[in-house]
């Protein structure tokens, strides 16, 4: 917040503006003004809007989070000082496109060496995190042998009547010995079993994207 001050961000925003940022945080503040930009976009303005609302060109996911037991890390023997992978984290974080992910690579490879087997693993994380939004997918898990996405938690969402949503239930229905779609407590999943690492994950999931 303070670097947002210097920069005069709380002149541009207004004192009310900038007082609620520093109590909620820039990233939750900007969360929630491009969650009020989407709602307008898709109601108020939606004739203003109607090229960028096309199905072909829609965004419904902007972010996935992604919940697992696997071994997915920047290793203390790899970059011992903890302040740096923090802000590796961040930046890796912080990409959008497989471009960004390369010189990343082979920045990580210019200054610490070859990069271990538990961080190429994270950074496939970012690949498996971005077809996912792609999907229509806010969450992953992980876990024990199991991949299960969240689809949007909005049940008034259009995805919902997206002709991808439809391909996506007609894939389940095609391969239904291999993943299933159900809702619990309100929320609307599809699982894969079998699945011991995110390269598979991957792959099941690009093999679902392929279909839609």
């Amino acid at each position: 917040m303070r670097d947002l001050d210097i920069r005069g961000a709380g002149n541009l925003l207004g004192g009310e503006q900038s007082g609620f940022i520093s109590d909620i945080g820039y990233e939750t503040y900007q969360k929630i003004l491009d969650e009020t930009i989407h709602e307008l976009k898709e109601g108020e303005f939606k004739e203003l809007y109607a090229e960028e609302l096309k199905e072909e060109n829609r965004i419904f996911v902007k972010d996935c989070i992604i919940e697992t037991d696997m071994e997915i890390l920047i290793p203390t023997n790899y970059v011992n000082a903890v302040d740096e992978r923090l802000r590796l984290y961040k930046k890796l974080n912080d990409i959008q496109q497989e471009d960004e992910l390369q010189i990343f690579i082979a920045n990580l490879e210019d200054r610490f060496g070859n990069v271990p087997h538990q961080t190429e693993e994270l950074i496939s994380t970012m690949r498996l995190k971005w077809l996912a939004q792609k999907i229509g997918l806010e969450r992953l898990y992980m876990k024990n042998r199991i991949l299960r996405g969240y689809f949007i938690s909005n049940p008034e969402s259009n995805y919902f009547q997206s002709e991808k949503f439809g391909k996506i239930l007609s894939f389940v229905q095609n391969n239904s010995k291999t993943c299933k779609i159900k809702e619990t407590k309100g929320k609307l999943t599809i699982t894969f079993n079998q699945i011991t690492s995110i390269e598979e994950a991957f792959e099941t999931l690009n093999q679902l994207n392929a279909n839609i």
